[in-house]
């Protein structure tokens, strides 16, 4: 169980830090200049604290809270919060970088934000309210403050370009077979040219891997070992082509499938503008140095407010703001 938790505690650390992405003592400039950082309120901070908390708590139990996490070193409830913090962190370095490339809010995103808020808070129960402690400012403000966070985001992956043509992002769908033998293999290729010769047949008789059809995108692994097979068309069979002490044969069943070359598309967009974000990113995050001080941050006991069960602030943001897909 204790591995699960690990392993779920990542992915939602990465989650937070990437997906959206009181006053600090000072951010040094490399010129040191001493910048001072708003932090979040208490009850903007907590509306996050609690929707972590909850997902947590949907997925296991109020026992979870007393384990030990990591390495032992602390409980599973102090690191979550120990997470929870470096979001919130995020959130006040992404702020500044805002000022720093004039990124704001429109005035009909605001709109938008306010109606976000109204219907977060309609969600709220008793529990909630009182595990929170916020008030309708501190609502708004984490809308308003997710969403300036993304569109620095946005910002900082802009020039990522959205024209991929399908030859970049094209996935071909083939079947194969793969034999450790030369003279089965000049065997094997007559035979499936021969007319009326199922493909299919010899590759679930003589083929060494049980799999006998798979799908290849541009730029994966198969296709870097194998390029020339985005050259023949559909119905088309391949010369015998060897990779390492294997030799492979593959018949083209489609040359081009739309909805995987568009899912292609997509997965190659978002590693370009993942990879500038990252790298305009780390500009600023070697410009800045963003910590809270709060005091409130070692107040926070996940113990607590077991019958808080409020997880809509992500449902309700992407409501009004959908991801967008180019």
């Amino acid at each position: 169980m204790l591995k699960n938790i690990k392993k779920i505690s990542l992915i939602l650390l990465v989650t937070l830090t990437v997906g959206i992405l009181t006053s600090c003592k000072g951010i040094e400039f490399e010129n040191q200049k001493l910048v001072t950082a708003k932090e979040l309120p208490r009850g903007e901070a907590m509306i996050f604290v609690a929707e972590e908390k909850n997902k947590y708590a949907n997925r296991f139990n109020s026992q979870i809270w007393n384990l030990k996490s990591g390495d032992g070193s602390q409980f599973f409830k102090d690191y979550v919060v120990h997470t929870v913090k470096k979001f919130v962190e995020k959130i006040m370095l992404l702020k500044l970088i805002a000022n720093d490339l004039n990124v704001i809010v429109s005035p009909k995103d605001d709109e938008l934000i306010e109606n976000a808020a109204i219907e977060y808070k309609t969600m709220l129960s008793t529990a909630d309210i009182e595990f929170i402690g916020c008030s309708d400012e501190d609502i708004y403000n984490a809308f308003r403050d997710y969403h300036l966070s993304r569109l620095v985001i946005d910002n900082l992956s802009k020039n990522a370009s959205s024209e991929i043509s399908i030859s970049e992002a094209k996935v071909i769908d083939v079947q194969y077979i793969v034999l450790n033998d030369i003279e089965l293999a000049r065997k094997t290729a007559e035979d499936v040219r021969a007319k009326g010769a199922s493909f299919s047949y010899f590759a679930k008789t003589r083929s060494l891997d049980t799999n006998i059809e798979m799908f290849i995108k541009r730029g994966d692994e198969n296709s870097i070992k194998f390029p020339e097979l985005f050259y023949i068309s559909k119905g088309q069979i391949s010369d015998i082509l060897q990779y390492r002490d294997k030799y492979y044969i593959f018949k083209c069943i489609s040359d081009y499938i739309p909805e995987e070359t568009e899912k292609r598309r997509l997965e190659i967009l978002k590693s370009m503008k993942n990879n500038e974000f990252e790298v305009n990113f780390q500009r600023f995050d070697d410009k800045y140095r963003v910590f809270s001080n709060s005091s409130y941050w070692k107040e926070i006991d996940l113990s607590a407010g077991d019958d808080s069960d409020i997880t809509e602030f992500e449902n309700i943001y992407y409501k009004y703001f959908p991801k967008k897909i180019k």
